[in-house]
């Protein structure tokens, strides 16, 4: 089990290993109780963001893994 905070600011890379940002906010589905998507924040200042839906995560552990 894990902490929603130890979820942020957690890098992520496409399948290509390129970096495309850190977590900056998660949005959940309160109907589903699940996930829906990452929110990325694409510079240090958080001036863009990238959406991201969960279900393009395909792995997440030290970092995110996301198929786009």
């Amino acid at each position: 089990m894990r902490r929603i905070s130890e979820l942020y600011d957690v890098p992520v890379y496409n399948l290509d290993g390129f970096y495309i940002g850190d977590v900056d906010d998660l949005i959940f589905d309160d109907s589903d109780g699940r996930l829906a998507a990452i929110v990325v924040r694409l510079d240090e200042k958080g001036r863009e963001r990238r959406t991201i839906p969960y279900s393009s995560v395909k792995a997440c552990g030290d970092i995110y893994l996301v198929a786009v």
